[in-house]
């Protein structure tokens, strides 16, 4: 099969999935509303948002509706290739995959970009209405230029995800591991934590996760730094490819070990 057949397919069976359940469609949408919300809720009741505005450079409202929006994003397009593995093991269809003639690293790398579309598709309901409330018709450019670096974003994020996965899931109870590292991730990208206030240490660490520089990218942008994006972009994508010879190895050594292991039934 071609990468556009794969593609075609996990379009069908996300898009499937995901006009069949109405409340899971619904809270995609809202999820950016309601996480800032309730942030900005929180922080209100303990500080003040000239003090944000003064540390961070950008208000409150903006920064939190992004990095919601980010976050929705990228997680939800990692998400399939993090939890794919493990639910083709467990609904046996794993023998079937394995067995296939596909090439696995285009299987991989077609499953994020059904899910991936219609979240920035839905960039237009999250942070647009917020966008222009706040910069008038100035925000329609801004929204434009978020999505576009978030795009960049999530897509170098495939293979880093491609080779994390494949490496959890050859120990045992990889779903508990999986529970551990995203909210570490989370973290480490920086999305509601700047990484530039980070310390050294964790700087360093993250910068190993070739989405966190896009997601400085955006910051970098709101607050008016738009010197080092073009870097930042740059070493996103050198970042990812690094990732993909280890993906490739990585999906080999799992599947080796799991034909090794035979087939389970739970």
């Amino acid at each position: 099969m071609s990468m556009l057949d794969l593609v075609r397919v996990e379009f069908k069976l996300v898009y499937g999935d995901l006009f069949r359940r109405k409340s899971a469609f619904i809270t995609f949408i809202l999820y950016p509303y309601i996480f800032t919300s309730f942030t900005l809720f929180i922080g209100y009741a303990v500080g003040s948002p000239r003090g944000f505005v003064e540390r961070v450079g950008v208000d409150p409202v903006i920064y939190m509706i992004t990095a919601s929006y980010m976050l929705m994003s990228i997680f939800s397009s990692i998400d399939d290739l993090l939890w794919r593995p493990l639910l083709d093991l467990h609904i046996g269809t794993l023998p079937y995959i394995i067995a296939s003639p596909v090439n696995r690293l285009k299987y991989y790398t077609a499953i994020p970009i059904p899910r991936l579309v219609a979240v920035l598709l839905l960039g237009f309901t999250s942070i647009l209405p917020v966008y222009i409330l706040y910069y008038g018709l100035e925000g329609v450019a801004v929204v434009f230029v978020v999505i576009s670096i978030l795009i960049v974003g999530c897509l170098t994020m495939v293979f880093f995800s491609i080779a994390l996965a494949m490496s959890i899931h050859r120990v045992g109870e990889s779903w508990r591991m999986l529970n551990i590292v995203r909210p570490v991730l989370m973290i480490l990208m920086g999305v509601y934590y700047p990484r530039m206030f980070m310390p050294l240490a964790s700087y360093i660490l993250s910068s190993f996760i070739p989405s966190s520089h896009a997601v400085e990218a955006v910051q970098r942008f709101l607050m008016g730094m738009s010197s080092d994006i073009y870097i930042l972009i740059v070493l996103a994508i050198a970042i990812s490819f690094i990732y993909m010879p280890i993906g490739k190895i990585s999906i080999r050594e799992w599947e080796k070990s799991r034909v090794r292991r035979g087939v389970e039934t739970f």
